[in-house]
């Protein structure tokens, strides 16, 4: 987790969970899963997740593994999990382009789409709903996200989480 490694043992004691892809010995990916609200750093929001609910996030497939399925198996394990357990809607944030097919595959539905700048410290954030939401599960995310209109400006914040 390189970089990453410092933050695990708060993320632990917070409730969240890692889940970890491996060739043998090796670890070739990885990703987290929360009940409880969690930061969204590449748009600046926090996730507040209601009970039954959990957000997958910061999943990665280390470099000399990628294009080989790691990030499929990590979803797919995660989304596993949480049926087990019973948790009833998982949500999970992904950049264009990135993962599409193999979170589409794993049953998540786009809800909202974002577009994110920051400007001499300042966060535009615009939200929009993605084509097709059904309007229960748009008025779930925007919920879960807290943002109900189409543009969120403020002081850019930055966490480590």
């Amino acid at each position: 987790m390189e970089a990453e490694f410092a933050l695990v043992p708060g993320r632990l004691a917070r409730g969240s969970r890692c889940f970890g892809a491996w060739v043998g010995h090796e670890l070739v990916g990885y990703g987290w899963l929360s009940t409880k609200s969690e930061w969204i750093g590449e748009v600046e929001l926090e996730i507040d997740l209601p009970a039954g609910e959990a957000y997958i996030w910061n999943c990665v497939t280390l470099a000399p593994h990628r294009r080989k399925g790691v990030f499929r198996s990590v979803i797919t394990s995660i989304v596993g999990q949480a049926q087990k357990e019973g948790l009833r809607r998982l949500w999970i944030a992904s950049m264009v382009g990135v993962g599409g097919k193999t979170m589409q595959q794993a049953g998540f539905k786009p809800a909202l789409l974002f577009d994110a700048t920051k400007m001499l410290g300042v966060h535009w954030l615009r939200v929009k709903p993605a084509d097709g939401v059904e309007p229960g599960l748009l008025a779930s995310a925007r919920k879960v996200v807290a943002v109900q209109g189409p543009l969120l400006v403020r002081r850019s914040i930055t966490r480590r989480h």
